[in-house]
């Protein structure tokens, strides 16, 4: 007798992706929600200015939240909980979140380079940045594919669910 192979829809498979990002997206924030400065090396100075203003914990606690609301979309997307109403509007908040994530990290990309191309991409320019500004990019891209690929896996036969 032969195993059964499955292999996961790409559907399934995005939502996956998009699940991770969010969650690895969701944990840095919570972090310095909390106050969280370890790691930061030559920016712990700026860190602990921004830490001292409400609206900093506020956001960060927020991105967080939105990180884990990802993920969950991702899960129901993928687990294919919820009437056709439900779906249609994950789908619709996934898409958002494509054209905001790709929309972020193209505009810090775009500086980026301004920068490197002035020549004014120094010491003093937080070099995290080349790795957070493709970050959003590959969010994007995630949500992107997530949602192109669970329309085409949505029923469609009762458009009033």
């Amino acid at each position: 007798m032969s195993p059964v192979r499955t292999t996961a829809s790409p559907g399934i498979l995005w939502a996956v992706l998009v699940g991770i990002w969010s969650l690895i997206f969701a944990a840095p924030h919570f972090y310095w929600a909390l106050g969280g400065r370890a790691g930061l090396g030559t920016q712990a100075a700026a860190a602990d200015a921004a830490l001292q203003q409400g609206w900093f914990a506020t956001y960060n606690l927020a991105a967080g939240c939105l990180g884990i609301l990802g993920a969950l979309v991702a899960l129901v997307l993928a687990k294919r909980w919820g009437s056709q109403r439900v779906r249609r509007w994950l789908l619709i908040a996934a898409t958002a979140a494509c054209a905001v994530l790709l929309l972020r990290g193209m505009l810090g990309l775009t500086l980026l380079g301004v920068e490197l191309l002035k020549g004014t991409f120094d010491e003093q320019t937080p070099a995290v940045l080349l790795a957070i500004e493709p970050w959003f990019v590959v969010g994007g891209l995630a949500y992107g594919g997530m949602a192109v690929h669970q329309r085409k896996a949505a029923p469609t036969n009762n458009p009033s669910h």
